[in-house]
Protein backbone atom coordinates (compact mmCIF):
# COMPACT_ATOMS: atom_id res chain seq x y z
CA UNK A 1 0.00 0.00 0.00
CA UNK A 2 2.67 2.03 0.51
CA UNK A 3 5.30 3.63 -2.33
CA UNK A 4 4.98 6.15 -4.38
CA UNK A 5 3.38 3.80 -7.09
CA UNK A 6 1.14 2.66 -4.20
CA UNK A 7 -1.71 4.09 -2.92
CA UNK A 8 -0.08 7.41 -1.93
CA UNK A 9 -0.08 8.12 -6.01
CA UNK A 10 -4.00 7.89 -5.95
CA UNK A 11 -4.39 9.80 -2.79
CA UNK A 12 -2.23 12.69 -3.84
CA UNK A 13 -4.13 12.60 -7.44
CA UNK A 14 -7.63 12.91 -5.31
CA UNK A 15 -6.43 15.56 -3.41
CA UNK A 16 -5.25 17.82 -6.31
CA UNK A 17 -9.02 16.77 -7.84
CA UNK A 18 -10.01 18.43 -4.62
CA UNK A 19 -7.46 21.51 -4.68
CA UNK A 20 -8.45 22.33 -8.17
CA UNK A 21 -12.36 22.11 -8.22
CA UNK A 22 -15.10 23.45 -5.89
CA UNK A 23 -16.33 20.68 -3.08
CA UNK A 24 -19.21 19.62 -4.71
CA UNK A 25 -17.66 19.00 -8.33
CA UNK A 26 -14.51 17.40 -6.76
CA UNK A 27 -16.66 14.89 -4.76
CA UNK A 28 -18.93 14.03 -8.44
CA UNK A 29 -15.66 14.38 -10.26
CA UNK A 30 -15.16 11.12 -12.70
CA UNK A 31 -11.58 10.86 -11.51
CA UNK A 32 -11.76 10.61 -7.82
CA UNK A 33 -11.06 7.32 -7.10
CA UNK A 34 -11.23 5.67 -3.66
CA UNK A 35 -12.92 3.26 -1.37
CA UNK A 36 -13.46 6.02 1.45
CA UNK A 37 -15.86 8.83 1.82
CA UNK A 38 -14.06 12.23 1.26
CA UNK A 39 -14.27 13.50 4.60
CA UNK A 40 -10.91 13.06 5.44
CA UNK A 41 -9.85 14.85 1.91
CA UNK A 42 -12.32 17.82 2.65
CA UNK A 43 -10.70 18.24 6.46
CA UNK A 44 -7.14 17.74 5.10
CA UNK A 45 -7.66 20.18 2.42
CA UNK A 46 -9.44 22.91 4.92
CA UNK A 47 -6.92 22.45 8.35
CA UNK A 48 -3.98 20.80 7.22
CA UNK A 49 -1.56 23.63 5.89
CA UNK A 50 1.09 21.29 4.76
CA UNK A 51 -1.15 19.73 1.38
CA UNK A 52 1.37 21.75 -1.34
CA UNK A 53 3.49 18.80 -1.76
CA UNK A 54 3.34 15.00 -1.56
CA UNK A 55 6.51 14.88 0.54
CA UNK A 56 5.21 17.40 3.08
CA UNK A 57 1.68 16.28 3.19
CA UNK A 58 3.55 12.77 4.20
CA UNK A 59 5.28 14.29 7.27
CA UNK A 60 1.94 16.16 8.49
CA UNK A 61 0.76 12.45 8.39
CA UNK A 62 3.19 10.85 10.26
CA UNK A 63 3.19 13.79 12.44
CA UNK A 64 -0.65 13.26 13.30
CA UNK A 65 0.10 9.71 13.47
CA UNK A 66 1.79 10.09 16.88
CA UNK A 67 -1.75 11.05 18.29
CA UNK A 68 -2.12 7.51 18.39
CA UNK A 69 0.02 6.12 21.03
CA UNK A 70 -0.77 9.13 23.16
CA UNK A 71 -4.78 8.47 22.40
CA UNK A 72 -4.22 5.02 22.93
CA UNK A 73 -2.29 5.94 26.58
CA UNK A 74 -5.40 7.99 27.55
CA UNK A 75 -7.73 4.87 27.17
CA UNK A 76 -5.85 2.63 29.17
CA UNK A 77 -5.37 5.38 31.68
CA UNK A 78 -8.89 5.70 31.77
CA UNK A 79 -10.23 2.33 32.14
CA UNK A 80 -7.24 0.79 33.87
CA UNK A 81 -7.01 3.89 37.28
CA UNK A 82 -5.11 1.39 39.22
CA UNK A 83 -2.01 0.27 37.21
CA UNK A 84 1.14 2.29 37.45
CA UNK A 85 1.83 4.52 35.07
CA UNK A 86 4.89 3.41 33.53
CA UNK A 87 3.35 0.11 32.62
CA UNK A 88 0.62 2.66 30.78
CA UNK A 89 2.82 4.23 28.94
CA UNK A 90 4.91 0.94 27.76
CA UNK A 91 1.12 -0.70 26.89
CA UNK A 92 0.55 2.52 24.92
CA UNK A 93 3.64 2.52 22.89
CA UNK A 94 3.03 -1.02 21.73
CA UNK A 95 0.92 0.44 18.67
CA UNK A 96 4.20 1.55 17.61
CA UNK A 97 4.89 -2.26 16.88
CA UNK A 98 2.71 -2.44 14.81
CA UNK A 99 4.26 -2.76 11.09
CA UNK A 100 0.67 -1.86 9.22
CA UNK A 101 0.89 1.48 11.53
CA UNK A 102 3.92 2.39 11.31
CA UNK A 103 3.79 2.19 7.07
CA UNK A 104 0.47 3.58 7.39
CA UNK A 105 2.30 6.62 9.67
CA UNK A 106 5.23 6.56 6.93
CA UNK A 107 3.55 6.76 3.39
CA UNK A 108 0.86 8.90 4.73
CA UNK A 109 -1.98 6.30 4.21
CA UNK A 110 -5.98 7.43 5.42
CA UNK A 111 -6.19 4.75 7.71
CA UNK A 112 -4.23 6.67 10.83
CA UNK A 113 -7.82 8.72 10.78
CA UNK A 114 -9.82 5.87 11.68
CA UNK A 115 -7.66 4.36 14.26
CA UNK A 116 -7.57 7.46 16.32
CA UNK A 117 -10.85 9.07 16.00
CA UNK A 118 -11.51 5.38 17.21
CA UNK A 119 -9.13 5.74 19.97
CA UNK A 120 -10.68 8.91 21.06
CA UNK A 121 -13.87 7.22 20.82
CA UNK A 122 -13.30 4.45 22.76
CA UNK A 123 -11.53 7.32 25.74
CA UNK A 124 -14.86 9.43 25.97
CA UNK A 125 -16.75 6.15 25.91
CA UNK A 126 -14.44 4.75 29.04
CA UNK A 127 -15.02 8.63 30.82
CA UNK A 128 -18.83 7.32 30.91
CA UNK A 129 -18.93 5.08 33.86
CA UNK A 130 -23.00 4.57 34.47
CA UNK A 131 -25.64 6.13 32.39
CA UNK A 132 -26.85 7.19 35.80
CA UNK A 133 -23.80 10.08 36.37
CA UNK A 134 -23.34 10.90 32.08
CA UNK A 135 -21.26 13.88 31.64
CA UNK A 136 -23.44 15.33 27.92
CA UNK A 137 -19.92 16.20 26.77
CA UNK A 138 -18.54 13.11 26.92
CA UNK A 139 -21.37 11.31 25.35
CA UNK A 140 -21.24 13.59 22.84
CA UNK A 141 -17.61 13.55 21.81
CA UNK A 142 -17.70 9.51 22.34
CA UNK A 143 -20.43 9.85 19.34
CA UNK A 144 -18.83 12.03 17.30
CA UNK A 145 -15.15 10.23 17.05
CA UNK A 146 -16.62 7.02 17.17
CA UNK A 147 -19.40 8.03 13.93
CA UNK A 148 -16.40 9.70 12.28
CA UNK A 149 -14.36 6.40 12.54
CA UNK A 150 -16.97 5.04 9.73
CA UNK A 151 -16.75 7.95 7.42
CA UNK A 152 -12.52 7.68 8.03
CA UNK A 153 -12.48 3.84 7.13
CA UNK A 154 -15.78 1.78 6.78
CA UNK A 155 -14.03 -1.61 8.17
CA UNK A 156 -14.22 0.15 11.69
CA UNK A 157 -17.90 0.14 12.10
CA UNK A 158 -17.71 -2.24 14.75
CA UNK A 159 -16.36 1.09 16.90
CA UNK A 160 -20.04 3.20 16.77
CA UNK A 161 -21.51 -0.28 17.05
CA UNK A 162 -19.82 -0.63 20.80
CA UNK A 163 -20.49 2.76 21.47
CA UNK A 164 -24.01 2.08 20.37
CA UNK A 165 -23.94 -1.03 22.74
CA UNK A 166 -22.27 0.52 25.55
CA UNK A 167 -24.76 3.85 25.72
Amino acid sequence: SGNYNGDLIWIWKNFEIFKNHNLIDAIRNESFFGNRTPLLYILNLYLNPFLYDIDTYRFSIFIFSLLGPYSFYLCIKEKYKNVDIKIILLLSLIILLSPFYRTSAYWGMEIQYGIISALLGFYFIFKTKNIENISYSNLFFAILFSSATVYFDLKLVIVPLYVYLKI
